[in-house]
């Protein structure tokens, strides 16, 4: 995502969303800022995940102005091109 988001940055609104839930919120703010992650970070609940069928962590997700998922990928899937095109 962070070859990605400059490109988009006046477009999308790309957003990170731990799944480990009950995570401290400011130690993820901490982390991304840490990373250098320049978009908005929140945490999920188990009703996210599930609603977003999301069973595995770095799951990725596109959805359009529409509320449609546009694109998936799992845990080591997706490239840089991928996001790119979507």
């Amino acid at each position: 995502m962070k070859e990605v988001q400059p490109r988009f940055v006046e477009e999308v609104a790309f957003i990170a969303v731990d799944v480990a839930y009950g995570s401290d919120l400011s130690k993820l703010h901490a982390f991304a800022e840490d990373q250098g992650y320049p978009w908005t970070v929140g945490q999920a609940d188990l009703k996210m995940l599930k609603a977003f069928g999301v069973t595995i962590q770095s799951t990725k997700i596109a959805i359009d102005a529409n509320g449609v998922i546009v694109y998936r990928a799992g845990y080591g899937e997706g490239t840089s091109e991928e996001w790119a095109s979507v």
